[in-house]
């Protein structure tokens, strides 16, 4: 386990820090993971009842996302990721860089850019301003399963931009609903991105190394110009520390029916062991 004390305070600072091979012996399994479940899904062979988890989304895969598709939800789907779940750094990693004496996973998100000529990179945004928890205590684990170079559509964050709450009104959502209080206009999200004293960090990576990045750093990933012929692949988790409470209203993601209708789940309080359980300290 590889965080340090100067990790946690760059990650306090900036919101973002990386971890230069912390998951190198994890590469090629997660990769071969991934890769299962996106072919498998494309080909039609899985199916939403394949899923281990029912409190999750379904498997989702958005094609002509950035220059490649979006995965989500893909971990319930292959077995290769409880292994990873059980068996690796990560939760002990996430727990330790929130400061959280527990840390819960909750769901991810995969990144296969497979074009190579110029693509478009994903523009700003935040991810807090569409969780339906709130707290200071989650983290965003990005994981490069190939090199990122400078032209392999690198993730690219604005360093300092997550202090406050977070909370945008998303232009990924629909516009016709009613902004609710607390929600600040995106503009004003964009406008943090493109000021001129806006401090851009650009992360190229290699196999194995991660980042952490709290869900409201502003962020998004620089076009894809490589002509590799090899996709960039990244493979991202959320987790949930100590002070993190259910909290969804109608700008946020909606989620599985499962995990919204179950008794456990309170607003305003964490979720509760047997729906979202603990990942760090192990069981």
């Amino acid at each position: 386990m590889q965080i340090t004390e100067q990790h946690i305070r760059t990650y306090e600072r900036d919101g973002t820090v990386r971890i230069p091979g912390a998951f190198r012996d994890w590469v090629k399994p997660l990769r071969e993971s991934v890769l299962a479940v996106i072919e498998g899904q494309r080909a039609g062979r899985i199916k939403p009842e394949d899923a281990a988890c029912v409190f999750q989304n379904p498997l989702n895969i958005i094609e002509q996302f950035g220059g490649g598709a979006m995965a989500l939800g893909i971990v319930p789907y292959h077995a290769g990721f409880e292994r990873w779940l059980d068996n690796s750094p990560a939760a002990e990693m996430a727990a330790t860089i929130m400061r959280s004496d527990k840390v819960r996973f909750w769901v991810d998100a995969t990144f296969l850019k497979e074009e190579n000529q110029a693509a478009e990179g994903t523009p700003w945004h935040n991810d807090t301003c569409t969780w339906p928890f709130w707290g200071k205590q989650m983290t965003i684990l990005w994981i490069a399963l190939t090199d990122v170079g400078p032209d392999d559509g690198p993730l690219i964050t604005v360093r300092g931009t997550h202090e406050g709450d977070g909370r945008y009104y998303s232009t990924f959502f629909p516009q016709d609903q009613e902004p609710l209080p607390g929600y600040k206009p995106w503009q004003e999200l964009m406008d943090q991105a493109e000021s001129p004293d806006a401090e851009i960090q650009t992360w190229t990576l290699q196999a194995g190394d991660c980042l952490f990045m709290h869900p409201t750093t502003i962020h998004g990933s620089a076009p894809r110009s490589a002509d590799s012929g090899t996709p960039r692949l990244a493979f991202s988790t959320r987790w949930l520390g100590d002070d993190v409470v259910w909290k969804p209203d109608p700008l946020t993601v909606p989620m599985a029916p499962q995990l919204v209708d179950h008794p456990g789940m309170t607003y305003n309080a964490p979720p509760p062991d047997e729906v979202i359980p603990p990942q760090w300290p192990r069981a």
